[in-house]
């Protein structure tokens, strides 16, 4: 299948799955819907932003609507190919497993599980510390660890990159991708559920999926995947936060039981920046990606600390071993994003891990970063999926391989 061909595939799918959802996600009511309870007979959810208005808004009286029954029967009709597969379906997010991929990939087998599908959640990596902490507060252990996708059937969630996918993908049945970044690189040419929606986390959307096949998530999912939320939106100081995020937090945390949002989220930036017994070159791949962009390959690692004194530090022990990892990685290129973020703090240090991996970056932020001599700094900052990862491949595509 050639890559245009697939990308069309997958276009054509992601505008049917937002065609579909925006037809049936509010039960086909008028006014913006309440309870996620299947047996209910019409799903609602409050505080919902009103519709636009204005030349070209559609009118309340000419929304199409249907009864629950029949919107909850047209979503899961969706998955009717799943009767068709032999074997057990495994559900995974990336291979650095964070709280939105691990949390998002349990709570979405627990949702195929409810449906009477034999769906596992599996992880291709060790947790990180904020992820551990997730999980036991909780009291759900983690996933097995999947090393083979060879001739597995599999759903992707939180990605839709080979490059940031499990071992022999190529050669798995990819049946899903549940998914907030851009278009990836998997492709398929099997009928598939492609559902990547431009919202702050993919367990907003997995919290989404519930409501449309009529299913309520327990208070053990509800807290998995209010936390994977708060995580992902930075209690939703991120510029990717939505609506959805915010509504998706508020009915999850009251089905959870969690009355401190604020608290929870401290606890978990707390947990997200703990490096105790990490040397630097497991605290780079704690939270690292890797892309492939006009035939280059990058890889950009993550690092949450608490204040600047502390990010000029890790900046600089960042530094130091940047060339080894990009050398071991195999990349082009390679970027620490050394960030802080949390309160009414907002900045990031962008270190380069050589000269040509500077060019990038001062070609994309030079004009609004301060170069301290090690790291190009932004403030406010920035975000990996939204801005940094844009804005490297915007730089490549304007300066080609030769």
């Amino acid at each position: 299948m050639s890559n245009d061909s697939s990308r069309s595939h997958k276009l054509f799918a992601a505008v049917a799955a937002f065609a579909v959802a925006g037809a049936t996600f509010f039960g086909g009511c008028s006014t913006p819907p309440a309870s996620t309870s299947s047996d209910s007979s019409s799903t609602q959810l409050a505080s919902m932003d009103s519709p636009a208005t204005g030349d070209g808004a559609q009118s309340s009286t000419d929304l199409y609507t249907i009864d629950d029954d029949l919107r909850v029967r047209i979503n899961r009709s969706e998955l009717d190919n799943l009767t068709l597969v032999d074997g057990p379906v495994y559900v995974t997010g990336h291979a650095v497993p964070d709280a939105d991929t691990v949390c998002s990939a349990i709570a979405y087998a627990d949702l195929l599980s409810k449906l009477g599908y034999d769906a596992r959640p599996v992880v291709l990596g060790d947790i990180n510390k904020e992820t551990s902490f997730i999980l036991n507060e909780a009291g759900v252990s983690v996933p097995e660890k999947l090393e083979d996708a060879s001739g597995a059937n599999m759903v992707l969630v939180d990605h839709g990159e080979y490059e940031q996918s499990a071992n022999g993908l190529k050669d798995a049945n990819v049946i899903s991708v549940i998914d907030h970044h851009g278009d990836g690189t998997v492709a398929t040419s099997n009928p598939i559920v492609y559902d990547a929606r431009p919202i702050g986390a993919t367990a907003t959307i997995v919290w989404m999926r519930y409501v449309n096949y009529g299913v309520k998530p327990d208070a053990t999912m509800s807290r998995l995947l209010a936390s994977a939320i708060l995580s992902d939106t930075s209690n939703f100081k991120s510029k990717s936060t939505t609506t959805a995020d915010r509504e998706a937090l508020r009915v999850l945390a009251e089905a959870a039981g969690i009355d401190d949002i604020d608290t929870l989220y401290a606890n978990l930036y707390k947990a997200s920046i703990s490096y105790d017994g990490m040397t630097d070159e497991q605290i780079f791949n704690n939270d690292l990606k890797t892309y492939n962009s006009e035939g280059r390959r990058y890889a950009i690692g993550v690092v949450n600390v608490y204040d600047e004194e502390g990010a000029k530090s890790m900046a600089e022990r960042m530094k130091a071993i940047l060339p080894a990892q990009q050398q071991a990685l195999g990349m082009n290129y390679a970027f620490a994003q050394v960030s802080i973020f949390h309160d009414d703090i907002s900045v990031t240090y962008l270190v380069p891990s050589d000269d040509a991996s500077a060019e990038i970056l001062k070609a994309a932020y030079g004009d609004r970063a301060t170069f301290d001599g090690t790291s190009y700094v932004l403030n406010p900052g920035i975000s990996r999926k939204k801005n940094l990862v844009p804005d490297i491949n915007a730089v490549l595509a304007s300066h080609p391989q030769e």
